[in-house]
């Protein structure tokens, strides 16, 4: 699924390249690996992240189960592809039997960027904070083989059926985040739907947009992922508190990794605010007319461009 570039840039910096350097200290082989292609001497191999070669993630892969899991769902012989660009995105690829464009099972691109949070919302106004971020800036993990059906429906955005394999993705996200010393892994989904799959492990940054995702799922409980994205779109999810429907906005949602952002998450500010917009908020669902909604704009449009 394809992620939206948008104001939230405005809260980013640029990772500065002498830092890095001072970071690894003086040692020549410690500044190659930090630097990837300006390093000072060639590099063998392309790695991950400039950390993780091709073995090391299948490793990682197989100790998640990401690479059973894979197996079980019927793709033998999985190989991994790494790449980076000139604008610095890390690109990770799973294929089956060989790298080839029909073979993509997963397709993982990554940047890391410094997040400066609003002070009102990290620090309570007494400064500035910088938080180094693993960014996702495209997910997808698709079935080559398999074709959407009642049981697997397909969700606005998505091209075919996926892999069922979000959960080991993310075990991996936290051994890589862990490795390279990152506060955490920073995604912007661009439907509701992904950002309740990804609230498995990541929370909004502000407190009254988790607050909000947490109420719409204890509200509409029962109902599928796919007609609660739908009802987003449709506008059909309605706000009681206001009367008003609900408006999905993109926003930073993180996996938190270091100390200092598990504390923020725990800290007795942001769960005040969170069980204040949690607590007030109430949704219904006008079904029936998100249903009529769905059929008029599929005659004229195609799931996967929405």
């Amino acid at each position: 699924m394809k992620k939206k570039k948008g104001s939230f840039f405005k809260y980013f910096e640029p990772i500065n390249i002498l830092d890095a350097v001072e970071s690894h200290g003086a040692d020549k082989h410690n500044i190659d690996e930090g630097l990837g292609y300006l390093a000072f001497s060639p590099r063998k191999e392309k790695l991950f992240l400039n950390r993780f070669s091709h073995n090391e993630i299948l490793d990682i892969g197989r100790t998640v189960g990401l690479v059973e899991h894979l197996e079980k769902t019927g793709f033998k012989d999985i190989f991994v592809e790494i790449d980076r660009d000139e604008t610095l995105i890390h690109y990770l690829k799973f294929y089956h039997e060989e790298i080839a464009p029909g073979n993509l099972l997963i397709d993982l691109r990554l940047s890391e960027s410094r997040f400066i949070p609003r002070d009102d919302l990290f620090l309570g106004g007494k400064g500035n904070a910088t938080l180094d971020m693993i960014v996702i800036e495209w997910l997808s993990a698709e079935n080559p083989q398999n074709v959407f059906d009642p049981l697997k429906p397909q969700l606005p955005g998505q091209k075919k059926p996926g892999l069922g394999c979000l959960n080991y993705l993310m075990e991996m996200m936290y051994i890589v985040g862990r490795e390279v010393i990152k506060d955490g892994f920073m995604d912007i989904p661009e439907h509701m739907h992904g950002a309740i799959m990804y609230a498995r492990k990541f929370k909004f940054f502000n407190p009254a947009q988790e607050a909000i995702l947490r109420a719409i799922i204890r509200d509409l409980e029962g109902h599928s992922l796919l007609d609660i994205s739908w009802g987003m779109i449709t506008g059909t999810i309605i706000d009681d508190t206001t009367g008003k429907p609900q408006v999905y906005d993109p926003a930073e949602q993180i996996y938190p990794l270091s100390r200092r952002i598990k504390k923020y998450y725990r800290s007795k500010a942001y769960e005040k605010r969170f069980k204040e917009v949690y607590r007030k908020k109430k949704y219904h669902f006008d079904f029936e007319n998100m249903k009529a909604m769905r059929q008029e704009i599929l005659k004229s449009k195609k799931a996967v461009d929405l």
